[in-house]
C-alpha cells in the first residue's frame, strides 16, 4: 500500500510540474509577444477629426461606464434599443431611460445579443476566454471551451432550411468548427485549420442561413447546418478577421467587410470583391472592421465603416458617400467596437458608435460638397 501511495505521489508531482512548465511556457510566450508587439503609428496618436469636420453633429446617445467596451447595439424583436458591453447590457426605452439593466461576468471578447433561449447574450470567446451563453438575468447558462484550449470566435443563430438553432464555434490549430445546441450540447464538429472568425449569414435562397468562416489559408468557407462544406473561396486578400454587413440598399447582411492596410474590402460570400474603400488610417493587416449602410438624409446614401485596434486603444470611423468616396474620418483614443443605425427625425438615419462605456450619435449637419465627375 505504501509503495502504491508513493507511486501516486510521484505521478501527481510529475503532473503538477508538467502543468507548471506548460503554464510558464504560455505566460512567457504571451510576454514575449507583448515585447514584440508593433508600436502604435504616430498617425493614430491623437484623437481628432481627420477630415469632414462640421459635416455631422456628434452627441452622446448613452453613457454607462460600468458596461465596459460597447460591442453590440441593436433593436431587438421583443425589447427596445439594446446596448451590450463586456460586463453588462442595458435595454432602453424610447426616451433612452433604462427599462432593464443586466450585469454579468466580464467577457474579454465581444458580447452580442442572441435570440437563443428566449433572449440571451453570447460571449464570443478568444484565446484566453471560452464561449458562454448568458441569460437575461446575467447568469451563465453554459460555458464551452476555455484555457488552455480556447476558441477563436463564435456566432449564434439559425442555420439551414430546417432552422437549426445553435452556436457555431471556431477553434485555432486543428480544433476545427463545432456546433453547440442552445442547451450547450455539442452536436457536431468538422475539421479545419485555424478558424479565425465565424458568422451565420443569410444565403438569399431557400437553403436558409449558412455558416461562413475564415481559416488558415485565408479563404472564405461556407457550411450548411451539418457542417458540410458548400464552397471555399479565395478573396483578393488573405481573410482573417471580418464581420457581416449589408451593402447599399440591400438590407440582407450577406456581405463581409475586412480591413487591410490602406483599405476596407467588402466581399460577397463567394469571395468576389464588391467594393474597395480607401482608408488611410488602416495601418495594419490584422485590424478588426465593421460597417453599416446608412441614410443620413432624404437623398443621401452613405456607408459607415469602423476599424479598431484594441492593442493600442484606438479606433477610426469613416463615412463614405454614395460613390464610395470618404467624406469623414475621425480617430478615437478608445476601443470602439459597435456600429449601428437608428431612425432619427424626418425618417433619416442616425449613426451610433459604441466605445468604452459610451455610445455616440452622428446626425448630418449639412450635406458634403459633391464632386462632379470629369
Amino acid at each position: 500500500m505504501k509503495t502504491v501511495m508513493i507511486a501516486v505521489g510521484i505521478v501527481v508531482l510529475i503532473v503538477f510540474l508538467a502543468g507548471g512548465i506548460y503554464v510558464f511556457h504560455i505566460v512567457k510566450t504571451a510576454l514575449d509577444a507583448a515585447d514584440d508587439a508593433p508600436k502604435m503609428p504616430d498617425a493614430l496618436s491623437a484623437a481628432k477629426v481627420v477630415s469632414g469636420d462640421g459635416l455631422f453633429a456628434k452627441a452622446v446617445y448613452y453613457n454607462q461606464p460600468d458596461l465596459g467596451v460597447i460591442t453590440d447595439i441593436e433593436r431587438t424583436q421583443t425589447h427596445g434599443p439594446l446596448v451590450v458591453g463586456h460586463t453588462g447590457a442595458a435595454f432602453l426605452s424610447e426616451d433612452l431611460s433604462v427599462s432593464k439593466k443586466v450585469q454579468f461576468d466580464r467577457c474579454d471578447h465581444d458580447v452580442v445579443f442572441s435570440e437563443l433561449a428566449g433572449g440571451s447574450f453570447l460571449c464570443r470567446g478568444s484565446w484566453n476566454t471560452g464561449v458562454s451563453l448568458i441569460g437575461l438575468d446575467g447568469k451563465t447558462l453554459w460555458p464551452y471551451g476555455g484555457f488552455p484550449i480556447a476558441p477563436d470566435d463564435a456566432a449564434a443563430g439559425v442555420v439551414g432550411a430546417d432552422g437549426a438553432k445553435g452556436v457555431v464555434v471556431g477553434f485555432p490549430g486543428g480544433g476545427g468548427v463545432r456546433f453547440i445546441s442552445p442547451e450547450g450540447k455539442e452536436l457536431w464538429r468538422q475539421t479545419d485549420g485555424n478558424v479565425w472568425h465565424v458568422e451565420i449569414a443569410a444565403s438569399g435562397d431557400k437553403a436558409g442561413n449558412v455558416i461562413v468562416h475564415s481559416n488558415v489559408a485565408g479563404k472564405i468557407t461556407l457550411r450548411d447546418a451539418t457542417g458540410t462544406v458548400l464552397g471555399r473561396y479565395q478573396p483578393e486578400i488573405y481573410l482573417g478577421d471580418f464581420s457581416l454587413t449589408a451593402w447599399k440598399d440591400d438590407p440582407l447582411q450577406d456581405k463581409l467587410i475586412a480591413a487591410k492596410q490602406g483599405y476596407f474590402y467588402v466581399f460577397a460570400l463567394d469571395g468576389k470583391t464588391v467594393a474597395r474603400l480607401s482608408a488611410a488610417e488602416v495601418v495594419t493587416d490584422t485590424a478588426g472592421a465593421k460597417g453599416v449602410p446608412i441614410h443620413l438624409s432624404k437623398d443621401g446614401s452613405y456607408y459607415a465603416a469602423l476599424v479598431r485596434y484594441p492593442l493600442w486603444d484606438r479606433s477610426v470611423l469613416y463615412i463614405y458617400d454614395e460613390q464610395d468616396r470618404p467624406v469623414y474620418s475621425e480617430i478615437f483614443a478608445q476601443n470602439c467596437a459597435a456600429l449601428s443605425s437608428i431612425k432619427g427625425p424626418n425618417s433619416n438615419d442616425d449613426l451610433l458608435l459604441g466605445c468604452d462605456g459610451m455610445v455616440w450619435k452622428y446626425s448630418q449637419s449639412k450635406p458634403p460638397k459633391r464632386i462632379e465627375p470629369h
